[in-house]
């Protein structure tokens, strides 16, 4: 079934049901939903599995930074009371629950609700995709991820050693980290895609008889698929480096900043390999087009040649009594000779024209 057609299915499970109704919009899965928390400021540092959602009451202390990592979000109660906990509205929980939900940012009184896609190339070579969703406030940030993945581990190690500035500061910084880390595999990819449009322009112009034309589309809409996440995750991190929200320090805004350019950067060079991948359409088009002049000025040229030999296989064929060429003695060898001559004549005429 196609992807589209899945995802209206999944969708139309919510028709007629209030606003703010709970209900998963994925991929579901029987894996159990795990709960990491790191609690961390300049002098301290302290890791746990959360059990029961209800003990992350006692995370909500201001004296730290608290983040709360959450994968798998396929079980609507446990998200609810993750919520309830931390007294975020239904309809945030309901976005972070449709995993088909456009990158956004949203600002509210007491936190912020970000979300995005994080893309990378499957076992199979194809491109997958999930959301991840944050919710920070002041002494707390929250990610949800649809799976346990290594993406953040970079983070919980600087945080664990104490490297760079992240146990420094705030929770606006952790989540520039966040964000920059979704951005950095962006990069990646964009340069994978790089590597195989290079790749398939040398092959056109090594074989231009090759059908390349299914190549070109897959990475057409595999460009398309990232533009569709990169816009406007470009315009969420630009409501951050804007200055959306007051939970944003503004010392800390040139980070988002930062991001942003990343962002516009991986943005044109989606737009150049587009570009490249449009171009590389038209060649391989006016190559089969050469290609097929080819068969035709080939054709056109046999055709043309037996044209006078069927000419003159036909005078002689026709059916009457009194033929004189008939009764020569020759004739049969005369006409031999002539279609012969004509042929040759017409073949060097051709050569000469280089019309072969």
């Amino acid at each position: 079934m196609p992807r589209k057609r899945q995802q209206r299915k999944r969708h139309s499970a919510k028709a007629g049901l209030p606003p703010g109704a709970l209900i998963f919009i994925g991929n579901h899965t029987e894996e159990p939903i795990t709960i990491e928390l790191i609690d961390y400021s300049i002098g301290e540092h302290a890791e746990a599995e959360i059990a029961q959602v209800k003990e992350l009451k006692e995370s909500l202390d201001t004296s730290t930074v608290s983040w709360v990592n959450v994968n798998g979000i396929h079980d609507p109660k446990v998200i609810e009371r993750i919520g309830k906990v931390y007294g975020i509205h239904k309809l945030v929980l309901e976005d972070i629950l449709d995993t088909d939900h456009r990158p956004k940012v949203e600002p509210f009184e007491d936190y912020v609700f970000f979300t995005m896609k994080m893309m990378w190339y499957g076992e199979n070579g194809d491109l997958e995709k999930e959301q991840i969703s944050i919710v920070f406030g002041k002494p707390y940030v929250l990610s949800f991820q649809e799976r346990k993945g290594d993406i953040f581990d970079p983070i919980r190690e600087r945080i664990r050693t104490d490297s760079g500035l992240i146990r420094k500061m705030g929770t606006d910084y952790l989540v520039y980290r966040l964000i920059d880390s979704v951005v950095d595999n962006y990069f990646t990819i964009v340069e994978q895609i790089e590597d195989k449009v290079e790749d398939l322009e040398e092959q056109i112009t090594a074989d231009s008889d090759a059908d390349h034309m299914q190549t070109i589309q897959y990475l057409k809409r595999e460009i398309l698929t990232l533009k569709r996440a990169l816009l406007p995750l470009r315009e969420a991190v630009s409501g951050l480096e804007k200055g959306v929200t007051e939970l944003v320090d503004p010392e800390n805004v040139k980070y988002f900043r930062d991001v942003y350019d990343h962002l516009q950067q991986i943005a044109e060079n989606l737009e150049t390999n587009r570009e490249v991948l449009s171009g590389l359409m038209d060649m391989h088009v006016a190559n089969m087009s050469n290609r097929m002049n080819q068969v035709m000025k080939v054709l056109t040229v046999i055709a043309s040649l037996f044209i006078p030999l069927t000419f003159i296989t036909g005078i002689y064929g026709m059916n009457f009594d009194y033929m004189p060429e008939l009764h020569y003695k020759y004739g049969y060898f005369g006409a031999w000779g002539l279609m012969i001559s004509v042929f040759v004549a017409m073949l060097i005429f051709f050569r000469k024209k280089k019309w072969f």
